[in-house]
């Protein structure tokens, strides 16, 4: 068997992208196959009156011109060689077939895909055997517009007829084809290639354009800023009201550095159209201890609530404070939100805890619970988390937050949680220990960009996630919190069939997404909710402690959907 490439850094890379995907390299091809494929109208206006001039220099040269999407999906052939064809089509080479690495192997089309960068590959350079009598010259076309990949062009021929000026010929078909996208661009994105353009005029700025059209990233920022840093920058580009000014903001990114981001609109005709960002990396900006950066927490890791917000740092911050001492403590917060996660990190520090889950048990015996309970304690130097007190009586939890107390002195502790949803749950606990509460994913969407990769990694899988994937759950209300985010990621999982997960993978409810709350309107929520808890559930008294009207505080309520089981009577 041929070995593998050697002094080849693009092609190695490939082989071991080919050698993840299962594919062996003594396989017969076998590529997808769409009758009924679709692409980008734009894209093929652009790309036909290319690959016509490129056929009318082909003949004689025993050599095909090929267009694929962004897939690898070929969409057009230009060839008028006998030989060539017969083995074009014996090698599922016609409209519809997909060529993408995952499927075809190592291949000119895969890699300049996969890679974005023009490619060579010949004989032995081919992942499967049965390419091996090949020579392609493949160039990826990007949109200048938009900065989007929108498919490649491939030259290629059998291998005894490989000629140098294959590459050249297909770079400037390339380049062709990206010219009459900026020709048939529209008036919006020409204004805002014309503000990116204006704004890097000064080279070695890191400056980016952001749209639901195009985006755009200078040199410095794209060395600076990784998938998730973008995905965070829609996001607060997003929050930016319509004509409303933004002072400059700190931004933490996924390589543990502060940017300072300035935000400005872009407009056209009187409307915003998108938002260009100009960052700078302060002399001073440092990785503090104690802060979360690129998914991990920057002090002791197995310590660490994953997340970048503010919301996930206090939560580090409490766990920090809470963590060494011995006292009750109880966590509460929303279904999903991370509740028996912070738990366990806190009970982790005097080892491994002993759990009592005594949610959803109806008919459970209480007094039988709380007498194992006590002995469990009654060892010395225990830790116990007992999972969903607000489904217990509240002569339960009393007895419990008793127990508790006489544990402390036998430097034992326990940690309880509480799902916060109605007032009577939180009435229940009324009195037992320290509060910490686990805020709801929905006001920290940014550390999505942490717990997403993560998630998917627990489930094995090493796949990437698409910005507009990003940008999209960020934008999602959650519900169901952590725990719906890490569903809904096993199901892109199932559906994704490549090396990354796009929007095509990503269920339709979840694309819509909704307007997101900004930050200060979580502020005043928050501040809600708990003057509701404090009042008893009673709202006349919650909006005198919030120094409003009953009836405005009515209206606040519907605004953000708050649930009315909530908040009592």
């Amino acid at each position: 068997m041929t070995p593998s490439p050697a002094g080849q850094p693009l092609i190695l890379r490939s082989w071991e992208r080919s050698r993840m995907c299962g594919l062996d390299r003594g396989d017969s091809l076998t590529l997808p196959y769409q009758a009924d494929f679709e692409s980008s109208g734009r894209f093929l206006r652009a790309a036909e009156p290319v690959m016509d001039q490129l056929a009318a220099w082909l003949p004689g040269c025993g050599t095909s011109a090929v267009l694929t999407d962004a897939a690898g999906q070929l969409l057009l052939i230009r060839c008028d060689d006998d030989e060539l064809s017969r083995r074009m089509e014996a090698g599922q080479s016609a409209p519809g077939f997909v060529w993408s690495e995952e499927f075809s192997g190592t291949n000119a089309v895969g890699i300049a895909l996969e890679e974005r960068i023009a490619t060579w590959t010949t004989g032995n350079d081919h992942y499967l055997e049965v390419l091996r009598d090949l020579a392609c010259a493949a160039v990826p076309i990007v949109n200048p517009l938009t900065q989007r990949l929108e498919g490649a062009v491939d030259l290629t021929t059998l291998l005894h007829r490989a000629s140098p000026l294959m590459m050249p010929m297909a770079m400037q078909a390339a380049k062709a084809i990206e010219d009459r996208l900026v020709e048939l661009g529209s008036a919006a994105e020409r204004c805002l290639l014309a503000a990116f353009m204006s704004a890097t005029k000064r080279p070695g700025r890191s400056v980016v354009v952001l749209s639901d059209r195009a985006e755009f990233s200078s040199a410095a920022a794209s060395k600076l800023l990784g998938a998730d840093d973008r995905a965070l920058l829609g996001q607060r580009a997003e929050d930016l009201g319509e004509g409303a000014e933004r002072r400059p903001e700190e931004v933490p990114l996924s390589n543990g550095e502060v940017a300072v981001a300035r935000f400005e609109q872009i407009r056209l005709g009187g409307r915003r159209i998108g938002t260009l960002v100009q960052l700078t990396i302060p002399s001073s900006s440092r990785r503090s201890s104690g802060t979360v950066v690129a998914g991990r927490f920057s002090g002791p890791k197995e310590y660490g609530f994953l997340g970048r917000s503010p919301a996930a740092r206090h939560v580090n911050q409490r766990i920090q404070e809470v963590g060494s001492s011995t006292f009750p403590l109880v966590i509460d917060g929303e279904a999903g939100a991370g509740k028996f996660t912070v738990a366990k990190l806190i009970a982790l520090r005097t080892g491994k805890p002993v759990v009592f889950d005594v949610s959803n048990t109806p008919n459970v015996n209480e007094a039988n619970l709380l007498r194992e309970l006590g002995d469990v304690l009654s060892v010395g130097s225990r830790c116990v988390i007992v999972k969903g007190i607000g489904d217990r009586s509240e002569e339960f939890n009393s007895h419990l937050a008793t127990l508790a107390e006489t544990a402390e002195n036998n430097a034992s502790r326990v940690i309880a949680t509480l799902t916060s949803g109605t007032a009577a749950r939180v009435a229940k606990a009324a009195g037992f220990g320290v509060r910490l509460t686990v805020p709801s994913l929905r006001e920290r969407p940014e550390d999505i960009l942490d717990l997403a990769p993560v998630l998917i990694s627990r489930r094995g899988a090493r796949v990437r996630i698409a910005p507009p994937v990003l940008h999209a759950l960020m934008r999602y209300e959650w519900p169901g919190n952590v725990r719906e985010l890490d569903s809904v990621l096993s199901a892109m999982l199932n559906r994704s069939r490549g090396s990354e997960i796009t929007l095509s993978d990503l269920p339709a409810h979840y694309q819509r997404g909704s307007r997101r709350l900004r930050r200060i309107e979580h502020i005043e929520r928050s501040a809600i909710i708990q003057a509701i808890t404090e009042a008893g559930g009673n709202k006349t008294q919650a909006a005198e402690l919030l120094e409003i009207g009953r009836a405005t505080l009515y209206r606040k309520m519907k605004a953000y959907k708050l649930d009315p089981d909530l908040l009592g009577g």
